[in-house]
């Protein structure tokens, strides 16, 4: 079973054992509903599922409380761990794609040319790019928006892009 990260147990926040949470995912508000099953990742790689009872968010931290953990001392228990969901379970509106799915995508021009392999999804402050290895040449980035993407096809693995002077 695969599974996807939604972020890192910071510490406790208050006494009654909710938890900060740094954020990896855009969709916190839909993945953390009351009522949602979570999974601890420790560091001996072993998960415990665990109910969402409430959530509110503060920019890129998310402080979440679960039915499991009553009060601070148990919470500061799971500093450090990740919080994950089955990658089966994890919805995501149409034309959005998780950065797992991404990775490994072939990357081709308009007429089917094989350009390179995305190795690596970027986050930068304008936008997310994608890291397109090729071999024996430089990588090149593409940024992952309208302009540049022709089509994502996650179950063929390949993403056709327009390819301006330049690019590569």
């Amino acid at each position: 079973m695969e599974y996807l990260t939604l972020g890192r147990i910071l510490d406790s926040h208050g006494l009654d054992g909710t938890v900060k949470i740094f954020s990896s995912s855009y969709f916190a508000k839909e993945r953390y509903k009351p009522g949602a099953k979570v999974y601890f990742l420790d560091k001996e790689e072993q998960r415990k599922v665990f109910t969402v009872a409430s959530f509110r968010t503060q920019g890129d931290i998310n402080f979440v409380k679960f039915e499991e953990i009553t009060n601070r001392e148990d919470a500061q228990l799971y500093k450090g761990q990740l919080i994950q969901i089955e990658k089966a379970k994890a919805t995501l509106p149409k034309g959005y794609f998780l950065f797992s799915d991404l990775e490994g995508c072939k990357v081709v021009d308009i007429n089917n040319e094989v350009l390179g392999i995305v190795t690596k999804v970027e986050e930068f402050p304008a936008q997310i790019t994608l890291r397109v290895s090729r071999q024996g040449q430089k990588d090149f980035f593409v940024p992952f928006m309208d302009r540049f993407i022709e089509k994502t096809d996650i179950k063929e693995k390949t993403i056709t892009i327009k390819l301006l002077g330049g690019m590569l």
